[in-house]
C-alpha cells in the first residue's frame, strides 16, 4: 500500500467516524430533551351570560361541552364526550336526550345512561362567574348534574 492510498482511506475512515459521532451526539441530545405534550387549559371562559339563549343547549365544539341555560335553574355545563369510547355526543331537542353516533349510547338530559354501552353518566363541570362577567368553566371540577349557576 502506498502513501497516497493510505491517506485517502484514512481520511475516509476519519470522515465516517466523525459523522457517526455527530449522529450519535444528536441522538443523545434528542434523548435528553423531554417530550412534552401540552394539554389545553382545563379552566376557560366561554363568554358572557347574555351570549347564551334559553331553551336548547349551546354546543361549543372546541371545548366539547354543552351549555344549558334555563330561566328558573340557571346555567349548567355538560361534557359532550361519551363515557364509552370518547365519541362526541349530540343533543336532540325532539326527545331531550344525548345520542352517541358511534356505538348507540343514549343519555337523558340529566346525563344518566338510558341505553348502553356507556358505563357511566356524562360528566358535568363547575361553571362560575369570573370577575369580568364571563362564564368560567373548570373541567377539573366535576359536579353533580343538579349543580346550577344562577346569574
Amino acid at each position: 500500500m502506498n502513501r497516497r492510498s493510505f491517506l485517502s482511506w484514512g481520511t475516509a475512515g476519519m470522515a465516517t467516524l466523525g459523522s457517526a459521532m455527530a449522529v450519535s451526539f444528536g441522538a443523545v441530545v434528542r434523548f435528553m430533551t423531554p417530550s412534552v405534550f401540552y394539554e389545553p387549559p382545563q379552566t376557560f371562559k366561554i363568554g358572557k351570560p347574555l351570549d347564551f339563549a334559553y331553551g336548547a343547549p349551546t354546543f361549543l365544539a372546541d371545548e366539547k361541552i354543552y351549555v344549558f341555560r334555563d330561566r328558573d335553574k340557571g346555567f349548567s355545563v355538560a361534557s359532550a364526550v361519551c363515557t364509552h369510547l370518547g365519541c362526541t355526543v349530540k343533543f336532540f331537542t325532539n326527545d331531550d336526550q344525548f345520542h352517541c353516533p358511534c356505538h348507540g349510547s343514549i343519555f337523558a338530559e340529566s346525563g344518566k345512561v338510558v341505553h348502553g354501552p356507556a358505563p357511566r353518566p356524562l360528566n358535568w363541570f363547575e361553571v362560575t362567574l369570573a370577575r369580568d362577567g364571563q362564564l368560567l368553566v373548570d373541567k377539573d371540577k366535576i359536579v353533580p348534574a343538579s349543580y346550577r349557576l344562577m346569574v
